[in-house]
């Protein structure tokens, strides 16, 4: 079996399957799951307030209440990734050509959930590490809590700022989680947080859903960011594929602009693209906690 060079649509179950795998790397894609209603317009309409009950005395007659509904437009971006190759994937036996393309779907996934977080979280471009124009960073448009050496007072800082909202989950910076994970019981010595392992992956955190990630400090991001956590109601993040992915195979050319032909290196691309749409409901109902420090430009991460 020869792998043809046409552009595919990957089948619906086949999408989600994909973005189903970013919760590996995107810390927004663990703690608020992606939209599965499908592939529709990208509005989400949603209740700004919140109902009260009325006590109604036998025969007496039922008022009504008014909700206000406000649309939410969701915001499109669109990610790709190219791996090369080589060319003799394309004569290898299905089985291998199958485990091979399952490998980097799973790569990919992985690169699709990272920027996940860096548009909503920075509005950055991580491959580049640039500001992406005409995005607005959650840790920007969020409850801003400025950090101090005390880790404990941070954590009370944020659920200070977010006690009109539903503390659903907490993303941390590994900066934070290591930190986190060094405070002890001053009386037995026992780890404060125990849940929080050496790999600093965390599932809870006082009993609160948390995930752990380079993604939350924007590693990648040509500016430092200064953000150690994210905290609140995650459910304010909308999130889902707009249009099912696509996945090509390019065998000629320069498709990821690196100044290499893929037929003179005897190689072949791969290349995937999906299109997302995010809406952050309430900006408010997430505290950001960072450093003090004057944010710095650094080399991005290749």
């Amino acid at each position: 079996m020869v792998l043809q060079t046409n552009q595919v649509t990957l089948p619906t179950s086949v999408s989600l399957a994909v973005v189903g795998k970013a919760h590996d790397t995107s810390t927004i894609a663990t703690l608020s799951p992606a939209d599965r209603l499908g592939f529709m317009d990208d509005k989400y309409n949603v209740f700004t307030g919140k109902a009260r009950a009325e006590v109604v005395a036998e025969g007496a007659k039922k008022s009504g209440y008014e909700q206000p509904i406000t649309p939410k437009e969701g915001k499109r971006f669109t990610v790709q990734c190219t791996t090369r190759v080589s060319k003799q994937l394309q004569w290898a036996d299905e089985d291998n050509q199958l485990q091979i393309l399952d490998a980097i779907q799973a790569d990919q996934a992985a690169a699709l959930g990272e920027a996940l977080d860096y548009v909503i979280y920075h509005a950055v471009n991580p491959a580049s590490g640039d500001k992406l124009t005409g995005y607005e960073a959650l840790s920007t448009l969020g409850v801003q809590v400025t950090a101090t050496d005390d880790q404990l007072a941070n954590l009370d800082a944020l659920t200070d700022r977010l006690l009109r909202a539903n503390i659903t989950g907490v993303a941390l910076s590994r900066t934070l989680a290591n930190e986190l994970r060094k405070l002890r019981v001053s009386n037995t010595g026992g780890r404060l947080f125990p849940e929080i392992p050496l790999s600093l992956n965390t599932g809870t955190l006082d009993g609160i859903k948390a995930s752990t990630s380079v993604t939350v400090e924007g590693e990648y991001a040509t500016d430092a960011t200064n953000v150690l956590a994210f905290m609140g109601d995650f459910s304010t993040i909308k999130w889902r594929l707009v249009r099912p992915i696509t996945a090509e195979v390019i065998p000629y050319g320069d498709p990821d602009n690196t100044g290499v032909d893929l037929a003179g290196s005897n190689q072949i691309a791969y290349r995937s693209e999906a299109v997302f749409s995010y809406a952050i409901i309430d900006p408010t109902s997430i505290a950001v906690l960072k450093t003090a420090g004057a944010k710095t430009t650094r080399a991005v991460k290749r």
